[in-house]
């Protein structure tokens, strides 16, 4: 099957202004040969082959020193790709699975082993797990200390709808994807609730997937300073590696570090994003 959209850019020159020691990206994905690694025939696209050893190589050039797997929903709940590439990764690494809703209590506490920290519910693509069999593995999953990640477009009601109910049902922390993929403009009050409770995280990651404006997405900048005024606690920074679904445009990593930096002036702000947020929810 060949892919569609564009490969990722190779790294290109370093950034700028330097991440924090001990930063991690805390979403990215890894899809390897399709001989061995086959295509969930209900997913809405086909990616490049981009393995962890070309991830490895945006990590040095960025400056990336710890990251977390995304699976991504081409492979629907078929996590071998991602937990290979996790035992590839070694400590460093963490990763958030999509579980079939039968899996076995023993393969669900072999993966926290493993270093998987979370389950993720995707609404924006091709549905792979249900509400409520997301829901009901939550339940299971608490007490290994994971949290749910959501993928909503807050840009419609029916999103901000899902995240609210999800907030109120979940019983574990909601990581949300790509600062919920709202339009642009002032921070939505349904992210502002969810960190005013202190059971969410918002992930500043993927502008190109928001912005209606070409890099530096200047129509984000209100709804990024809004989030960080209210609670840098409670926000983290992630790369979206490698780009999937980009018809043209693939963005280059050390631009979006860059990005980073206009937004978090403040180095300690920063270091917060970076490096101390994500080390206390993946337990890195």
């Amino acid at each position: 099957m060949t892919p569609d959209g564009v490969r990722p850019l190779p790294p290109g020159v370093p950034p700028r202004e330097p991440l924090p020691p001990g930063s991690c990206d805390t979403h990215m994905h890894v899809f390897g040969p399709q001989s061995h690694y086959p295509l969930d025939p209900r997913r809405n696209y086909t990616p490049h082959e981009c393995s962890l050893a070309d991830y490895r190589r945006v990590m040095a050039t960025c400056g990336i020193e710890r990251a977390v797997l995304v699976q991504p929903s081409v492979y629907g709940t078929d996590n071998r790709a991602l937990l290979d590439a996790l035992a590839e990764g070694g400590p460093s690494f963490r990763a958030v699975v999509v579980p079939r809703a039968d899996t076995g209590d023993g393969e669900l506490e072999a993966m926290h082993a493993a270093g998987v920290r979370g389950l993720r519910l995707n609404l924006v693509n091709p549905a792979m797990l249900g509400v409520d069999e997301a829901l009901r593995l939550c339940a299971r999953v608490a007490g290994l200390g994971w949290h749910l990640q959501v993928h909503v477009a807050l840009s419609t009601a029916a999103g901000r709808q899902a995240l609210s109910e999800l907030a109120g049902a979940a019983g574990v922390p909601i990581v949300v994807d790509h600062l919920g993929r709202p339009e642009p403009g002032p921070a939505p009050q349904a992210l502002l609730d969810l960190l005013a409770s202190g059971r969410g995280w918002v992930k500043l990651s993927a502008p190109y997937r928001v912005s209606h404006e070409p890099p530096p997405h200047a129509d984000l900048l209100p709804m990024v300073r809004a989030l960080v005024a209210a609670h840098p606690d409670r926000l983290l920074w992630a790369s979206d590696w490698p780009h999937s679904e980009l018809a043209a445009d693939a963005p280059d990593d050390a631009a979006l570090v860059d990005l980073l930096a206009d937004w978090l002036p403040d180095p300690v702000t920063r270091r917060r994003v970076c490096v101390d947020n994500p080390a206390q929810l993946y337990g890195f």
